[in-house]
């Protein structure tokens, strides 16, 4: 408020000679009032108004008769022109800047929003193709989904659990094939037949989804895991069934210790259609667990 009736006062008064040229007075008069010294007179007016941060031009330095001193004069004009860029003594710097400090360049917060923004947009982007994909090859984009999520624990788990030098391409291929294969395959079936007869996100309903998930689908899911496992392998029925009862029993406590929770998540808040992403995420830490133990015979 006050910068504005020190601006509009300061222009009504440059507005109109006769606003500060006596009728009496002649203009040649050396008792004349310049322009220029009423604009030197309101600037203290405007800075104060604005803490030193007004950005206009008021020319050089102050006027020799009535005129703001030199010096004064100056350092209006060079606050006004921008051409101080460090924070004053006092700690208010230019634009609100640090005192002693530099100010950052014009324009600086203005390139690093904008990089926001286009990084921004190209997750929105990425997450509309994804989605869109979704929506008209949902099995696919699920099983791609899997692969990708079976793939990445695995490459976890070869690096800094096993702390391999050199990535096992074989056992790498094994479980991203079972991600594509299996895994997103009978996801897709099994969480839409349980959304479709257990509709709904109260907390019974969760709990019932839950339940089924943790205490039914945990081991038939172990037991294709394992199953996979073992015919890729080579295995015959009996090797598979051997290697299914020595492992399937830590798989499933090992589920238990992450997926209640993940899955109370799950069954509240993640549409049916996005539910193998959700999983997909958690697991890709999960898998670490699931490929070292898989590796065992």
């Amino acid at each position: 408020m006050k910068f504005t009736t020190a601006l509009v006062g300061a222009g009504a008064l440059c507005a109109s000679t006769d606003a500060f040229v006596p009728a009496a007075v002649p203009a040649s008069s050396s008792t004349f009032v310049s322009k220029r010294s009423v604009v030197d007179a309101a600037a203290p007016a405007i800075l104060a108004s604005r803490g030193g941060d007004v950005m206009m031009s008021l020319g050089g330095g102050g006027s020799k008769k009535g005129g703001l001193p030199q010096s004064v004069s100056s350092k209006i004009t060079n606050i006004f022109r921008g051409g101080s860029r460090k924070g004053n003594s006092n700690g208010g710097g230019v634009n609100g800047g640090g005192g002693n400090g530099k100010v950052p360049p014009l324009g600086a917060s203005s390139s690093a929003e904008g990089d926001g923004e286009k990084k921004a947009k190209g997750l929105g982007v990425i997450w509309a193709a994804y989605m869109s994909l979704l929506a008209s090859q949902p099995l696919l984009t699920k099983s791609l989904t899997s692969m990708t999520g079976f793939a990445l624990g695995d490459l976890l788990a070869q690096k800094f659990i096993d702390k391999k030098e050199e990535i096992d391409l074989p056992r790498l291929l094994k479980l991203a094939s079972f991600g594509a294969l299996i895994h997103g395959s009978s996801g897709h079936f099994f969480y839409n037949f349980l959304d479709s007869k257990i509709p709904g996100t109260a907390a019974l309903t969760v709990a019932k989804k839950v339940f089924i998930d943790q205490v039914l689908w945990n081991p038939i899911f172990g037991c294709m895991f394992f199953g996979y496992m073992g015919a890729v392998d080579g295995m015959g029925p009996s090797g598979i069934s051997e290697k299914i009862k020595n492992n399937l029993w830590t798989s499933v406590k090992g589920s238990w210790t992450v997926w209640p929770v993940a899955h109370a998540i799950n069954f509240r808040m993640i549409p049916t259609s996005q539910r193998l992403l959700y999983i997909n995420t958690i697991q890709i830490f999960y898998n670490c667990f699931l490929s070292v133990i898989a590796q065992r015979e």
